[in-house]
């Protein structure tokens, strides 16, 4: 996963988020990007945006600096509901 994009305030946030899809296009288990380090990221699952021709994801990795990455073209774990995803996140390893 490669990051594109580096935001460091709350109205930079809002801004690019007014420039990607309105709707997830689907959702990963937070397992499966667990070595992004984000202190605030409590949720079992993440939302992937869409951002033009990308497929991105974002994490608040530190106060008010938000970090976006991009999701590889075959990313094994995206699912197409919340529900999937965080039911991969609990299956036993």
């Amino acid at each position: 996963m490669n990051k594109i994009k580096t935001i460091r305030s709350h109205a930079g946030l809002a801004r690019w988020l007014a420039e990607v899809s309105e709707e997830p296009i689907g959702w990963i288990p937070r397992k499966a990007v667990a070595d992004i380090p984000s202190p605030y990221a409590y949720s079992p699952t993440k939302p992937v945006w869409k951002w033009g021709e990308k497929f991105v994801i974002w994490f608040e990795t530190r106060h008010r600096y938000y970090e976006v990455f991009e999701l590889p073209a075959r990313f094994p774990d995206c699912y197409l509901t919340e529900e999937l995803a965080s039911d991969a996140n609990f299956k036993a390893d």
